[in-house]
């Protein structure tokens, strides 16, 4: 069977989870040209094929152009969060991962996504994240949803303490210090903007806050 991207493509947009298998069965590579069939996937909302891939080897960590992980894309499509389908993705992601994940998730308020990463006890809400700099801690009280986060942490004190070990005492505190973002501020970081820019674009993703414009969007890349 002759494999390209086209088919790649089709077979995600369309949600062809068994055309994927067999592609797979044919020898496609499940981190394909640097794992941007997994992240499309996730991008689009199509846990069948991310977990297709998954069960085939593909890495969800490797990022795309645009610095987004599976979990973060997959966060960004807000599709499924009201179930537990993607539960066999957040049992591959750290602490520090799912933290990114929630980053996204509350950046781009998809509530479902973050109290289902909360959900897990691993989300670790005190390290920086890699979409703004920010402590997933930081941004819920920039967002207006500490309410749900500290709701979420007092339940959990007792069996999850969500602060890495390898993460000092110190470092802790001057996260803790810092100034939080303002809710309505549109400034982003870069990585924030390029993320938005290359993702929100899509017919089938739906950003809930007001878009960011850019003097000059960057090119198309992978997601």
């Amino acid at each position: 069977m002759e494999i390209n991207s086209s088919i790649i493509k089709n077979s995600i947009y369309t949600d062809d989870h068994q055309k994927i298998s067999e592609l797979l069965s044919a020898g496609l590579d499940p981190n394909y040209e640097g794992g941007w069939p997994i992240r499309l996937a996730a991008r689009y909302g199509s846990y069948s094929i991310v977990k297709t891939l998954l069960q085939h080897r593909a890495n969800p960590h490797l990022l795309g152009d645009s610095g987004a992980s599976t979990l973060q894309l997959a966060v960004f499509s807000g599709e499924h969060w009201d179930t537990d389908r993607w539960s066999f993705l957040l049992s591959c992601c750290d602490s520090s991962q799912l933290a990114d994940g929630a980053a996204v998730a509350i950046v781009f308020h998809n509530i479902s996504a973050l109290k289902t990463l909360l959900k897990t006890g691993r989300c670790n809400t005190n390290i920086p994240t890699t979409l703004t700099g920010k402590t997933v801690e930081q941004l819920a009280k920039g967002y207006k949803l500490d309410s749900l986060l500290n709701g979420h942490n007092n339940q959990n004190a007792q069996t999850s303490p969500l602060v890495s070990p390898r993460y000092s005492r110190q470092n802790r505190t001057s996260v803790r210090t810092a100034l939080t973002p303002q809710p309505q501020q549109r400034n982003l970081s870069p990585s924030v903007a390029r993320f938005f820019n290359q993702t929100a674009g899509q017919s089938t993703l739906t950003v809930q806050r007001s878009p960011i414009f850019l003097a000059s969007p960057p090119n198309q890349e992978h997601a």
